[in-house]
């Protein structure tokens, strides 16, 4: 199971990767920044729909969403110095919050042993 949440660790940060390159690809008018956006996303999509055969879809696509959503946010105060309204920065707080609330509802969800699960539909439907 440890190694599925790595891949969603993989995608998380590639998806970061790929937003932060896109910012400097200008509308895709600078090709290497464009090429690295790209290929960060491409990179993103594998790992996050590896992750998926096993984390459960809403645990997955929540903790992709709201901490990639959250460290961009950061990100972007740092690289591109955004400003962050008092609005914004509650708003990522909120989400946080879920993301916390989200990854434990799924710690309950490991008691069921999707890796197996897995394995056994993949033997059936062959």
């Amino acid at each position: 199971m440890l190694k599925y949440y790595a891949a969603l660790g993989v995608a998380i940060v590639s998806e970061i990767l790929g937003t932060m390159t896109l910012k400097y690809s200008s509308g895709f008018t600078r090709l290497w920044w464009s090429l690295a956006s790209i290929m960060m996303y491409v990179i993103m999509l594998y790992f996050l729909s590896y992750a998926m055969r096993v984390v459960p879809l809403s645990v997955a696509y929540g903790l992709w969403s709201g901490v990639g959503t959250i460290l961009t946010a950061a990100m972007s105060v740092l690289l591109f110095h955004e400003a962050m309204t008092i609005g914004e920065t509650m708003g990522l707080v909120i989400l946080l919050i879920g993301v916390f609330v989200l990854n434990k509802s799924g710690a309950q969800e490991e008691a069921v042993d999707y890796e197996e699960l897995q394995i056994e539909e993949e033997f059936h439907q062959r």
